[in-house]
Order: C-alpha cells, then sequence, then structure tokens
C-alpha cells in the first residue's frame, strides 16, 4: 500500500494570499518630500518650457498653475506627468499665441493623500527672442525703449515723447500712471505682425496692450509725423486703462480711442469734418461702439470720429474736470451711464441726443430684430455627447500624473488572475489525492 501524503486545503490559498503581500511590499517606493530646483525657458512663439526636480520621486498628484499677465484674471492649471524623479510641462505657444513682453508667474503643487504642497512662485517674462533681434533697452522717465539693428535714434525719440503725452493725459484724466510704459520698437513688417500675433489688421502701425503696459511700434507703419502721432496716442491708451480701471468692466471703446485720438493733437477739428461729411448717410449710436467698432473703412473712420468729437464735446461743454469725473468714476465700479453722469452731471441718453443734434443729425434708432419662424425639434435618440475635460494647451487632454509607488492597474488583475488559478488548482490537487486515497484502500 502506497503512503498518500495529504497537502492542507488552506495552503494553495495562503500562498496566493503570502504572493500578493510580497508584491505590495518587495519593492517599497520613496514617496514625495518636496521640490527641488524649477526652471522655466522660453523660445517665442514655439514653446515655453517649465521644469521641476522631484528628489524623493512622485506625489500622487502633480500640477503647473500658471498666472498669465500682471494682473491676471484666472490662474491656469495643468495636470502633469512625472518621469522618474522630475517633471516637464510645455505651454504650445505655437498654438495657443501669447503676447510679447507677458509677465508670467508659476509654481508646482503636489498632493499626497490629504496634503498639498506648493512650490515657491517662480517668474519668466515672454521674450520675443526671435532669431535676429538682438534687443538693447533704455530706461527713458516713464518709459522703457527697446530697439534692434539701427533704429535706437527713433526708440529714444519715443522715449522722449513719451513723458509728454503720459503728462497731458494724466492732467485731463485727473490719476498718474501706475507704472513704467515698454516700447518695443520693430523695424520690418514681418517682425512686427509677427509680434502682434494672428487677427491683426493689415492696416496696423501700432498696438497698446494695456494690460501688460506695453506698446509696439512698427518704424513701416507711416511718415515720422504719423509715428509721432501714433505713439502718443498708443501711450494714452495705458494712462485711460490705468485711470479707468475697476474689477467689472471697462469703459466703452468709443471713449478710449475717442480719448486716445484726441490727445494726438488736443483737438477733433478734422474729425468734426468727418462726421458732418458722413450725417446724410447717418452716424453710428453710440451703444454700437461699447465693445468694438464696425471693421469696414466707412464704419471704422466714423466710429473714430465720433469718438473724438463727443470727447470733444464733453470738455468743452462741461469744463476741464469733466473727465476726470468721468475716470473717478470708472475706478469705483461705476456703469457707463453713472460714469458719464458723474463727469458730466446730465444721463447719458441726454448727451447722446445733444451730440447728434449739435452736429443736426437723427439720432440713431435700434433696428427691430428679425422674427424667427418656429422651429421643429423631432423626438427621438440623442447623438452621443463627447464628455468633457481638461485640455492642455496643444488641445490634447491632459492625464493626472501616476503616482510611482502605486501598481497599474494591469498588475493587479494579472495577480488576481494567479491566486484563482493558485486555488483552482489546489482544490483540483486535493481531490485527485482523495481518489488516490480511495482507490489505494
Amino acid at each position: 500500500m502506497r503512503r498518500v501524503h495529504h497537502l492542507p486545503l488552506g495552503l494553495p490559498l495562503a500562498i496566493g494570499l503570502l504572493l500578493v503581500v510580497a508584491l505590495g511590499v518587495a519593492a517599497p517606493v520613496e514617496g514625495f518630500t518636496g521640490f527641488g530646483p524649477m526652471s522655466a525657458s522660453e523660445q517665442y512663439g514655439k514653446a515655453i518650457t517649465f521644469k521641476v526636480v522631484l528628489p524623493g520621486g512622485a506625489p500622487d498628484r502633480l500640477e503647473l498653475l500658471i498666472d498669465f499677465g500682471i494682473d491676471p484674471d484666472g490662474t491656469f492649471v495643468a495636470p502633469v506627468e512625472v518621469a522618474g524623479s522630475a517633471a516637464t510641462y510645455t505651454w504650445d505657444a505655437s498654438d495657443q499665441y501669447l503676447t510679447p513682453n507677458t509677465p508670467i508667474k508659476y509654481r508646482w503643487r503636489a498632493t499626497s493623500g490629504s496634503t498639498v504642497t506648493e512650490s515657491a512662485a517662480g517668474s519668466l517674462r515672454y521674450a520675443d527672442n526671435r532669431p535676429g533681434l538682438d534687443w538693447h533697452s533704455a530706461q527713458m522717465g516713464d518709459a522703457t525703449v527697446h530697439w534692434y539693428g539701427s533704429s535706437e535714434a527713433r526708440a529714444r525719440r519715443f522715449g522722449d515723447l513719451t513723458g509728454g503725452a503720459v503728462s497731458r493725459a494724466e492732467k485731463v484724466l485727473g490719476h498718474t500712471l501706475d507704472g513704467p510704459v515698454d516700447i518695443f520698437v520693430y523695424v520690418t513688417h514681418d517682425d512686427f505682425f509677427g509680434a502682434l500675433g494672428p487677427g491683426a489688421r493689415e492696416w496696423t502701425g501700432a498696438a497698446t496692450f494695456p494690460g501688460i503696459r506695453t506698446v509696439f511700434m512698427w518704424l513701416g507703419g507711416g511718415s515720422s509725423d504719423y509715428l509721432d502721432r501714433a505713439l502718443a496716442h498708443e501711450v494714452t491708451h495705458v494712462v485711460f486703462f490705468d485711470a479707468t480701471r475697476n474689477d467689472f468692466h471697462q469703459a466703452p471703446l468709443w471713449l478710449n480711442e475717442g480719448f486716445a485720438v484726441w490727445s494726438e493733437g488736443q483737438n477733433a477739428d478734422a474729425q468734426a469734418a468727418t462726421v458732418r461729411s458722413e450725417v446724410s448717410t447717418g452716424l453710428i449710436s453710440f451703444s454700437a461702439m461699447t465693445d468694438a467698432f464696425p471693421i469696414g473703412a466707412r464704419g471704422s473712420a466714423l466710429s473714430y470720429a465720433e469718438g473724438t468729437t463727443m470727447v470733444d464735446r464733453i470738455m468743452r461743454m462741461y469744463g476741464d474736470k469733466a473727465m476726470s469725473g468721468i475716470a473717478a468714476a470708472y475706478r469705483t465700479g461705476a456703469t457707463d451711464d453713472e460714469a458719464l453722469r458723474a463727469g458730466t452731471g446730465v444721463p447719458s441718453a441726454q448727451l447722446f441726443s445733444d451730440y447728434f443734434r449739435s452736429f443736426g443729425a437723427a439720432e440713431p434708432k435700434p433696428v427691430p430684430a428679425a422674427s424667427i419662424g418656429p422651429s421643429i425639434v423631432r423626438a427621438g435618440a440623442s447623438p452621443a455627447t463627447a464628455g468633457q475635460g481638461t485640455s492642455g494647451p496643444n488641445g490634447a487632454p491632459a492625464e493626472p500624473a501616476t503616482g510611482q509607488g502605486s501598481l497599474p492597474l494591469a498588475v493587479w488583475a494579472v495577480v488576481g488572475v494567479a491566486i484563482i488559478a493558485l486555488a483552482l488548482g489546489g482544490l483540483l490537487l486535493v481531490r485527485r489525492q482523495r481518489r488516490q486515497r480511495g482507490d489505494a484502500a
């Protein structure tokens, strides 16, 4: 008679459990211990690259927080993958345009369990460092002028003119410039429009981005006299931005552009002639020039002319303090009607009506909205709707970082299958041994 060795029934299960424990603890991974050195670099029109070292390994989740501009409206948050003991995030500047000279602040945020850790803040100024643009700079009163090539003399003239333009605008608006202005002088058409980015109109000869206190001038935009007037115009926009800034809304475009054009020569004689020539055709309502001007040549020219002549009329009819009163009201968050009334003492409706009457023009009336016929909605299955997710700057879905201390789902699936196989194998072995014992008996 053969001796049969009995295998305990629980042994296969115990072996499986030991395998699970071994897989879970055999390769301990060092956890997140804080942030090491971090850096940011830019290549204009291509990419901004952010890097950070993670000496102790990856947290459960890593994010990059970016603030664009001097006073950003919000913070851009991007999930970032970790590779080993470092992480890199790339902002695709070829896909999402960013204005040159934009200040950037950034910080990293790590989450491990319930603990959230933020790095110190880093900073970067997005420079137009395209090949061939060898920038030089000079501080000149309220302006820092930047030039390349042989344009230093013209750049310094812009610096000299800035002080006078700023002083005149400050006096009228009753507000001091909040900080210096950067003026970048471009020589060629391609260099200039490459800085403005997509959507710039082809007739643009100068441009201002008040939110980052930056003016771009193109030397090929016009004659020397034109460039002098354009410089005063653009710098005035920055003063106006400071004087009317609030947390709720911007002053209407007709007031902003009207004051900038008026500031070029401190009068509106040429613009008044333009308005008079258009009376028979019809003028534009000021409510239609709050956010944008018409694109066409006639509509654009008339919008600038109406804004300029209205600003001139306000100062002539309501005194030297009218514009400063309007600006001060905007700084408190007043509505357009409240701000105009604060400076002139009359409701905006009367202000507009009196303006059109002064030119012998009928006041423009809103065009009735076209009626819309009944819509037909057919019942039935709705098409599938894609889920909403976070996208990176390149438009690709951004995935959260996977912690290095966790095992991938596929590994756990293999472990589970192995446990089941061991358990079934053990049961089959026990049954076989029992049959052999019965046969031996």
